[in-house]
C-alpha cells in the first residue's frame, strides 16, 4: 500500500536520495530526478507542487521507500 506524502516529507525524502524537482522542457510534466538529462529543466519546489496541485497529483511512498507521483485521490 502507498501512503501520500506531505510537501515536507517529499522534500526530506528527495534530499535523502539526492533528488531534485524537474520539468520536461516545454511541457507541464514534473518528476523527481537525480541526474536529469537535457530534456529536463530544474524547477523550484514551489513550481513542482503547483503543477501537482493543478493536475490533481500527489507524491506517494511505498513501504519499501519507493516514491511515485499518482492521482491525488488514489487512496481516498
Amino acid at each position: 500500500m502507498m501512503r501520500k506524502l506531505s510537501a515536507d516529507e517529499v522534500r526530506a525524502n528527495a534530499e535523502k536520495y539526492g533528488l531534485r524537482p524537474v520539468r520536461v522542457k516545454a511541457r507541464d510534466v514534473v518528476q523527481l530526478s537525480k541526474n536529469p538529462g537535457e530534456k529536463f529543466v530544474e524547477i523550484s519546489w514551489e513550481e513542482f507542487f503547483e503543477v501537482l496541485e493543478k493536475k490533481h497529483l500527489a507524491v506517494y511512498i511505498s513501504r519499501g521507500g519507493y516514491m511515485k507521483i499518482m492521482s491525488d485521490d488514489v487512496y481516498d
